[in-house]
């Protein structure tokens, strides 16, 4: 399977991660799930690469916000990285979530 997105500029995040709702909501979800006590994610793999390769998927939110990071923070800073990869995996459970409900 070819990809059309070859053909697409890539854009970058113009804020920081960390004021992108996209991230800050899923990562407070992700943190109450925490403290209420679950331990476990549920992916649905089906539904994930459904919509894995969309431009404002998960995948490329990911690789921006880690642009981002790399370019504002470094190694340094907010630890970036590894919360954004927990709020990435909080909108994977969303997903496979909706693809269960439909």
């Amino acid at each position: 399977m070819v990809s059309n997105l070859n053909n697409k500029a890539h854009i970058r995040m113009s804020r920081h991660w960390s004021s992108d709702p996209y991230f800050v909501y899923a990562l407070d979800k992700y943190t109450a799930l925490r403290n209420a006590g679950q331990k476990t994610l549920e992916l649905d793999l089906d539904a994930i690469e459904e919509v894995i390769s969309n431009r404002d998927g998960p995948a490329y939110r990911l690789f921006d916000a880690m642009v981002n990071i790399k370019e504002t923070e470094g190694d340094e800073g907010y630890r970036g990285a590894p919360r954004i990869l927990l709020a990435i995996l909080e909108h994977l459970g969303e997903i496979s979530k909706q693809k269960q409900t439909d």
